[in-house]
């Protein structure tokens, strides 16, 4: 089965040529942003002017920290219900995106405590969810999943329910203002979900026809990434689908041990989400079959996993990992039973090693 229920606009100004594509989803949209970025890259400035122009009135909650806990998602919530708000959009990198998919819902059942997202037995209708990516990795706007921190076992974990946005506008002209460091960083997210998304045991070939798709935009950034030459407005547009296709390709699988294993490393250590799961991808893609591993480096144009590795060492000058807390990662993923099902190849503790000590 290949599920996509988002509707998803893409291209310059996508949001402004289709305006009207909200017009049925509410009258006050709850904002969903960081503190500053989405007033720096212009897309909040266009969303309040489609608002205005359709008479819909707005609140902003700008408060969504890296890595969102669930708290601030019951605080944003507590928010948005009492300022009337009855569709929410969600502005930015994954951080926001995710968290406004886990606020819909909880204004939706607007009794219910924080507990509720990881109720695999309540109902998971929400308000209408808007998703504006301004980075090019979470892939947020076309999956169904919302990832939210829990404090109280230090550890990210994703809601339970299927939290697709009604819509997406996917508009590469925001990630002109993105420092590099996020750029490269939220770029190898994106490499990161199109391997894992493929090399996942309930993968099929509409999976990879939407992987290969992204690989291939994704591969004609390569020399741009890296400093080689200017980045055009093709660049961006490229690296935003190329995001949004890992995305829907993750959205029909999901991803495997090296985002599991890179949790406990972005929680603990404050590593960004995109380099912290590349630490582990070449050990990953060396452990698939031969045949699966050489068609995503064609796709994606690189030779071998160590080709590809050197790629991310240069690109995102990595810190160093410390074996305590590479530790904690194994034993959480050896705990996650629906994490190691995902792998189509067999898997031991040996195997989850060798991946997590690739860097070491």
């Amino acid at each position: 089965m290949f599920y996509m229920p988002s509707r998803l606009y893409t291209g310059i100004d996508c949001l402004k040529k289709n305006a009207k594509a909200l017009e049925g989803l509410g009258k006050k949209a709850l904002l969903v942003t960081g503190k500053s970025s989405a007033l720096k890259n212009g897309s909040q400035k266009d969303v309040v002017e489609v608002l205005e122009s359709l008479n819909k009135t707005f609140e902003v909650f700008n408060q969504i920290e890296e890595n969102p806990s669930i708290e601030t998602v019951m605080k944003a919530r507590d928010f948005g219900l009492l300022e009337g708000c009855d569709f929410v959009i969600g502005i930015g990198g994954g951080s926001p995106m995710d968290a406004a998919k886990a606020i819909a819902l909880m204004m939706k059942h607007k009794e219910a405590g924080w507990e509720y997202l990881y109720d695999s037995k309540a109902a998971s209708d929400t308000l209408p969810i808007v998703c504006i990516p301004t980075t090019c990795g979470t892939g947020s706007e076309a999956t169904a999943v919302s990832v939210l921190t829990r404090t109280d076992l230090l550890t990210k974990k994703s809601s339970v329910h299927k939290l697709f946005p009604t819509m997406s506008f996917i508009d590469g002209k925001y990630l002109k203002s993105a420092p590099k460091s996020i750029l490269n960083n939220t770029a190898m997210d994106a490499l990161a979900h199109m391997y894992e998304g493929v090399l996942h045991s309930k993968a099929t070939d509409y999976t990879w026809l939407c992987a290969k798709t992204g690989l291939e935009l994704w591969k004609k950034n390569k020399d741009f990434l890296l400093g080689k030459r200017e980045g055009e407005d093709a660049d961006y547009q490229r690296l935003m689908d190329a995001s949004t296709m890992a995305g829907m390709t993750i959205a029909q699988t999901g991803t495997t041990i090296p985002h599991s294993l890179s949790y406990p490393v972005t929680i603990r250590l404050g590593i960004p989400h995109g380099k912290a799961v590349s630490y582990f991808q070449a050990a990953y893609l060396k452990e698939a079959k031969k045949e699966d591993r050489d068609r995503l480096l064609l796709a994606s144009g690189f030779t071998d996993p160590d080709q590809m590795h050197e790629f991310f060492l240069t690109l995102c000058q990595p810190e160093k990992i410390s074996e305590e807390v590479l530790e904690i990662a194994v034993s959480e993923v050896k705990a996650n039973e629906k994490k190691l099902a995902a792998v189509p190849f067999a898997v031991d503790e040996s195997v989850i090693r060798r991946i997590a000590g690739f860097m070491n």
